[in-house]
């Protein structure tokens, strides 16, 4: 996919998290789109740009979630230059490290949220329910994706 289509897929991905995050966030799996938005940018991005890319996401969900600033924006900036450093050691074009780029990285993202932010729902459920809302999360990139291929390109 061409950058371009990708930074498509990632404005959409924003749009539905900001605007439908209060309703999946009370289901027990949601797709945590945020996160999505980072891990894909971060492959477009070098790393101190996916960095500030994640800060100000960070920014705007705890904004939103009217929770501490800090902790969210610290993880989000982390997560970006972590996935811009690991594209530049792995094939960050290849069809299937994507979906496991995805998958893993939304997962230990939540972990870490949860544990960092101290959400009400205690760690052993997110490692529960991680893997779920993380292979909804990689479903809902890889589906925008072959939309934009298909539609847009």
């Amino acid at each position: 996919m061409r950058s371009g289509g990708r930074w498509v897929v990632i404005g959409a991905l924003l749009l539905l998290h900001f605007g439908f995050h209060p309703m999946w966030t009370r289901w027990t799996v949601g797709p945590d789109l945020l996160a999505g938005g980072v891990l894909l940018g971060s492959l477009l991005l070098r790393a101190g740009q996916a960095a500030i890319l994640g800060f100000v996401l960070g920014l705007l969900e705890a904004s939103m979630a009217l929770g501490p600033l800090g902790p969210t924006m610290l993880v989000l900036a982390t997560a970006g230059f972590a996935g811009a450093w690991l594209r530049d050691i792995f094939y960050s074009d290849s069809g299937r490290f994507v979906p496991i780029f995805l998958f893993l990285g939304v997962w230990i993202l939540q972990i870490v949220l949860t544990s960092i932010a101290g959400n009400p729902v205690p760690s052993s459920l997110v490692l529960l329910w991680g893997p779920g809302s993380a292979a909804l999360t990689t479903l809902v990139c890889w589906a925008l994706e072959r939309f934009v291929e298909v539609f847009l390109e």
